[in-house]
């Protein structure tokens, strides 16, 4: 049985990547920045949808496994300020986006300052909230080339023959 598997890195470390790499190994509900209620449908995710609440997950679903997925901070914040041009906050109304963006980067426009500080945080929240169950968290630099042969072993399921996803990459 594979356990629930969830990419609790920031946006645009290679979550679209990683939730297709867990369909590849088998997971079947899979989703990629998904809403809160249907977290408890799901085998695995990532994304801001699965982020914020990984603590939530882990308490509710025990024995589960977490990846963060991690960028260098210069070609993240590159890529932050890509996605909060291209995908804007239009209104007050879209409670979704803005709780998410405000969760995690306490701002819902790019904001330098503000999103390396949440980067710091992000990571070092994590690490701290893992430090004493390591074998529960993996470190997986998706951008960078990691892939099935870190993956595979931490969830200790074979590699399969399919390449290693990389979707939406983009040039800086």
């Amino acid at each position: 049985m594979r356990p629930h598997c969830w990419g609790i890195g920031l946006g645009r470390t290679g979550t679209t990547s990683f939730c297709e790499a867990l369909k590849i190994l088998g997971y079947e509900q899979v989703a990629h920045n998904p809403r809160f209620e249907r977290l408890r449908d799901l085998q695995g995710g990532a994304d801001n949808g699965v982020t914020i609440f990984y603590k939530y997950l882990d308490y509710k679903f025990p024995g589960s496994r977490f990846v963060l997925t991690l960028r260098p901070l210069e070609p993240w914040l590159k890529s932050m300020e890509y996605i909060a041009e291209r995908e804007p906050v239009l209104s007050r109304d879209e409670d979704i986006k803005i709780q998410r963006r405000m969760a995690l980067y306490e701002t819902v426009s790019f904001d330098r300052g503000k999103f390396i500080a949440a980067y710091e945080r992000h990571h070092a929240d994590v690490r701290r909230y893992f430090a004493d169950r390591p074998q529960d968290l993996l470190e997986m630099n998706l951008v960078d080339g990691d892939g099935w042969e870190v993956l595979c072993p931490f969830l200790n399921l074979p590699t399969p023959e399919a390449p290693f996803p990389h979707l939406h990459a983009r040039q800086a």
